[in-house]
Parts: C-alpha cells; sequence; structure tokens
C-alpha cells in the first residue's frame, strides 16, 4: 500500500497515510526481530528466566484483641433456671466464649503465616464439621442425663427436724418431730393436723424409753 501510493503522481499520495505506514511497518519489524531473536536462543538453550510474580495481597485477620487479652471467659456461677437467671446471663456468656475462641484461633493461624484466603480443602472441612456436631451431641446427651440426676436429687425429701409436733403445723415427707416423747418421720407429702401413731402418715423412728422400752 505504501509503495502503491508512491507510485501516484506527487499531488495525489496521500502523505499522513505513508507516515503512519511507515510507522506501522518500523513496529513490526521489531517485533519480528526481537520474535527472531528469542527463537534463536531458544533453540540454542539460552532461554531468559522468567520474571518473578508479584506478591499476592492477602486480608488481614480480623482479631478483636481486647477479647484475646481478656482472655478465657469465666462460666457463670449462678444455677440456670434460679433467681439470677434473668435469661440473658447464660446467652451472653456463650457469646462471649464464642467470641474468644474466634480470636484466639485467628491468632493462632496468623502467628503460623496463614491467612484467611487460605483454601481449604472440602474433606477436612466436612472432618471439622463432624467432629464439631459430635462433640455438642454427645454434651447434649451428658448434659442431660446429669440434669435428669440433678433433678430427681432435688425431689427427694431432706430430712429436717420441726421441734415438738404441733396440731396447726403443716408437715411434709422427710420432716421429723417429737410427739410422745418419741421421733417420728412424715410418710406423706403434706401431713396436716393428724398426730403420729394414728394413722400411716408417720413412721416411728426413735421409740421413748432407755433401749427402746418405755418409760415407767
Amino acid at each position: 500500500m505504501l509503495a502503491a501510493d508512491k507510485r501516484q503522481h506527487a499531488l495525489d499520495q496521500n502523505v499522513d497515510l505513508q507516515q503512519r505506514l511507515k510507522g506501522e511497518i518500523s513496529d513490526i519489524s521489531e517485533l519480528l526481530a526481537k520474535q527472531r531473536e528469542r527463537r534463536f536462543k531458544t533453540e540454542l538453550g539460552e532461554v531468559e528466566p522468567l520474571k518473578p510474580a508479584a506478591p499476592v495481597q492477602h486480608r488481614a485477620w480480623e482479631i478483636d484483641q481486647e477479647v484475646l487479652k481478656a482472655g478465657l471467659p469465666e462460666y457463670p456461677a449462678i444455677l440456670r433456671g434460679s433467681e439470677a437467671d434473668d435469661g440473658e446471663v447464660f446467652p451472653a456468656a456463650l457469646e462471649a466464649m464464642q467470641a474468644f475462641y474466634q480470636a484466639a484461633l485467628a491468632d493462632h493461624f496468623r502467628r503460623h503465616d496463614c491467612h484467611p484466603d487460605e483454601l481449604v480443602r472440602l474433606d477436612l472441612h466436612v472432618g471439622l464439621m463432624a467432629d464439631m456436631h459430635a462433640q455438642l451431641a454427645w454434651l447434649s446427651e451428658r448434659c442431660g442425663a446429669l440434669e435428669a440426676c440433678v433433678k430427681e436429687l432435688q425431689e427427694r425429701p431432706v430430712a429436717q427436724y420441726r421441734g415438738v409436733w404441733a396440731n396447726e403445723e403443716t408437715y411434709k415427707r422427710g420432716d421429723m418431730t417429737t410427739f410422745g416423747g418419741s421421733t417420728w418421720h412424715c410418710e406423706l407429702d403434706s401431713s396436716r393436723g393428724v398426730r403420729p401413731g394414728d394413722g400411716i402418715g408417720w413412721r416411728l423412728m426413735v421409740k421413748k424409753g432407755r433401749d427402746g422400752r418405755d418409760a415407767r
């Protein structure tokens, strides 16, 4: 195209086109020369070393340093369901414990030069989730068994001495009282006005007199 334009009459030639074509031809010639040189070096085994890739930028760990510095929160020192349990104590304690372990685990990986963008194999993730669910289910069952045992112990009658039997008092199972010089044990969940020795509401524990014999 450049040669064809030059064969025209001087007045018909496109100077701008010729200049642009000359520039493009020069660029193409330079690229071809570089390709020939690279090919020649490759054939001779003189391959240029690859330039190192730019370091990958990873996100930083988001760690609550205040939570990490405070350490592991203590378990609430109150009974669940008691008057001190307002329904917020245990959920807040659980949330604080979760926040601590999240900060502690993130700090552990950070100190071992791991980043949050690290790829994790799915089978490893499944294994960790399985272990977490198994431990949660196991501990839940154990807690349920312990709660049932504690409930049974709490419902058992507690032996308590109530002094001398009185007709106006209400006695419950486990109460002990003195009547007629003997000690009696209440056998009913609720007893009032029933004197020891009358009916099945009371059981004799200690009979009056020496060696169990009535005093004369």
